[in-house]
């Protein structure tokens, strides 16, 4: 340096504030170097640490993605991987859902049914009934789940379940779509299906349970159908009922029904108290009847034995017999007639002789006796 060089310099900064911002500036500089050195040791650290590990929640699976690309689907325990933007973690709820599904009339209850407003469905007979559906899914296959339905990016954020996105047409028309929107749209498609095949009777009355079951399974098959890793757990039927303004007449018609099921019921029970009692009956008499078959069978069988063995005693002794039968049946005879109707005479020549009444006079009562009397 020469020596005006020098002079000058030092004419310049004669005061030292030049020297001094200098090593200010070196300060500063080497301040931020710690803390950008700092912020690059911290940001390794929890790049390689906490940044990377995701434990998996009950009722819950995690997805990993690596570059957009699925690597693996976790449903329990705690894991690591490197953090974003190499991995990123999809968590998506496995656990029982609900979805409330309605087919009712928005207007009031004077007003007639209008199309695009009002909720209803057509059976097979021509006829108009409301209803109300609960149905119970869950995620069974989560990977499936994610990359088969419209799906939000982050199914479950910040705890909670993500809903279906709304978007608008080219009309102006506002609507979701999504996963819950899949499902309601396709139950619906299910219901619609299973009642236009389905008369209203079967719907209202009588068959409720097996129109739900056709229902539940419509909407099973649909889903297995579309293989987007959803199991249907129940499908409830909470209420169907008729329009408002003929349900007098279905109401009608139910009185109707419950008259016949009461005179049915009856008629039953009387059907079956009057075929007890022929039962009986018909058992008394087939009862009384083998009683007296047995007895008559037994008095014939006594009186074959009888004159077979008279018989057998007539061939040994053809004039004995008879004479015996005659005295046997004089001595039943006498035996039968009361004291007072039969006498004996000759008893002093040596003869006797026995005379009766045959037809003795009935003797009278007590009572007709003191009647006579009076």
């Amino acid at each position: 340096m020469t020596d005006n060089q020098s002079v000058i310099s030092g004419e310049f900064d004669r005061s030292g504030r030049y020297d001094a911002g200098l090593k200010s500036l070196a300060r500063s500089l080497q301040l931020t170097f710690l803390f950008l050195l700092l912020g690059i040791i911290g940001t390794l650290i929890y790049f390689f640490s906490g940044a990377g590990y995701f434990s998996v929640e009950p009722q819950q699976a995690v997805i990993v993605t690596r570059f957009g690309r699925i690597v693996g689907t976790y449903t329990a325990g705690g894991h690591w991987f490197l953090p974003y933007p190499v991995n990123q973690f999809i968590r998506v709820q496995t656990s029982q859902q609900l979805l409330e599904i309605d087919f009712a009339s928005g207007g009031s209850g004077g007003d007639a049914l209008e199309p695009g407003r009002d909720n209803y469905l057509l059976t097979g007979d021509a006829n108009i009934v409301h209803s109300s559906w609960t149905v119970a899914y869950r995620v069974a296959n989560p990977e499936k789940y994610y990359t088969t339905l419209l799906t939000p990016q982050f199914p479950v954020e910040h705890g909670r379940i993500t809903p279906d996105d709304v978007f608008t047409d080219a009309d102006g028309m506002s609507s979701t779509r999504g996963p819950v929107t899949f499902l309601r749209n396709l139950f619906r498609r299910a219901v619609i299906t299973v009642t236009g095949a389905s008369p209203v009777n079967s719907i209202l009355y009588a068959g409720q349970g097996a129109f739900s079951e056709a229902v539940r399974r419509e909407f099973t098959a649909l889903l297995a159908a579309a293989d987007c890793g959803i199991a249907v757990e129940n499908v409830g039927l909470n209420r169907i009922y008729p329009p408002v303004r003929t349900k007098a007449a279905f109401d009608e018609v139910t009185a109707a029904d419950n008259t016949r099921s009461t005179l049915r019921n009856e008629a039953e029970a009387n059907r079956v108290e009057l075929e007890n009692e022929a039962r009986s009956a018909a058992a008394a008499v087939i009862a009384d009847a083998e009683t007296y078959r047995m007895r008559v069978r037994a008095r014939s069988e006594a009186e074959k034995t009888y004159f077979l063995r008279i018989l057998e005693q007539y061939r040994r002794s053809p004039d004995t017999v008879p004479m015996a039968l005659y005295t046997a049946m004089l001595h039943d005879l006498a035996a039968a007639v009361t004291e007072g109707d039969k006498f004996v005479l000759g008893t002093r020549s040596g003869k006797k002789q026995l005379w009766m009444k045959l037809n003795p006079e009935l003797k009278k009562s007590a009572a007709a006796e003191a009647g006579e009397g009076k």
